[in-house]
């Protein structure tokens, strides 16, 4: 399949990598199993022979997105934009603009388009994502939400796909992505093999890198609700009890939640527990039964279902990690 890989102004170095990294694999894997190549890769870009990445490498040559024709799959990987300000401009610019007109032409022409990280954001923007269910990098979630309301985000997932667009979180969520691609265009087999040889995880969730906190600080209410909880983990916590700190009604609250989290309070209050916990096991050496305490749980089995389902690890799983580190180092 003929796959335009899109180079706009400050690529991410390791998302434009791993997006070439994992189709020149695919690609050889095909001709070792005396198959034909999976993709016919060229890089794109909106008029500039050449672009810089984010740390300032030259990427290039480009072809002109202008002279061609509709491909199979086109391809926007990361950009290095680190917060809204620099994001809000880099939307801005003409060359991402213009790009995305000629994606949406593309994509009404035929094409498949996959995006990660600021990508996505690019794509919204161009209203490619409109009553679609979409997913981006998670910290920049609150502000996806709010600035593209008709779009359905998911952060549950690595990679989301709603017709031909697919779209993934940031940075490394990118080889999730291309993993996803050769599955679907190539075989599973073929995606397991690329990973193998990269040695690639599969992932299938962004929860257990999120950072709750870090969502919850991007709005004063939330930043309030925050403190308190932080203070009371280890503590007995209701929505009601948490309403009255604040001031508000527990209608009220939840919504602040929804719109700024994509959470329910309550769902809040477990990923703090959740991180505190995981914290507390991978640094000492308590057992599973002080550790619930601390974080606010009598009975341990609650805490193991919440380990598995959010990080999907036991406690035993998260003690292991430090110390394998730790003796290979």
């Amino acid at each position: 399949m003929k796959a335009a890989v899109l180079i706009l102004p400050g690529v991410l170095d390791i998302s434009l990598g791993i997006t070439l990294d994992v189709m020149n694999t695919a690609n050889r894997l095909c001709l070792l199993a005396e198959r034909a190549p999976l993709f016919e890769v060229t890089l794109t870009g909106t008029g500039r022979r050449r672009e810089r990445s984010g740390s300032g490498l030259e990427v290039g040559p480009l072809a002109r997105m202008a002279e061609l024709a509709t491909p199979d799959l086109v391809l926007l990987p990361g950009a290095n934009r680190a917060n809204r300000g620099e994001l809000e401009d880099w939307l801005a610019t003409r060359d991402v603009r213009k790009a995305m007109e000629r994606v949406g032409g593309w994509i009404e022409g035929g094409a498949e388009a996959a995006a990660s990280c600021v990508g996505t954001f690019a794509l919204a923007q161009a209203g490619l994502l409109d009553r679609r269910v979409a997913t981006t990098s998670w910290w920049l979630a609150p502000w996806f939400r709010e600035r593209f309301p008709r779009v359905d985000l998911d952060m549950a997932r690595m990679v989301v796909s709603d017709g031909p667009i697919s779209t993934a979180g940031a940075a490394l969520a990118q080889a999730d992505l291309m993993l996803a691609l050769v599955a679907r265009h190539g075989s599973d087999e073929l995606a397991r093999n690329c990973a193998r040889f990269l040695m690639l995880d599969h992932r299938v969730s962004q929860s257990q890198y999120a950072i709750a906190s870090h969502l919850a600080r991007q709005t004063p209410t939330l930043q309030r609700a925050d403190r308190w909880l932080q203070s009371r983990l280890g503590e007995p916590v209701t929505l009601a009890m948490l309403a009255e700190a604040l001031h508000m009604t527990p209608r009220t609250l939840s919504r602040h939640f929804a719109s700024a989290v994509g959470m329910s309070p309550i769902q809040y209050v477990q990923k703090l527990r959740v991180e505190r916990a995981t914290q507390l096991l991978e640094t000492g050496h308590a057992s599973l039964e002080s550790v619930a305490a601390q974080v606010g749980y009598a009975d341990p089995s609650m805490l193991r279902k919440l380990l598995r389902r959010e990080r999907g690890v036991t406690p035993r799983g998260v003690r292991q990690r430090p110390r394998s580190a730790d003796a290979q180092a």
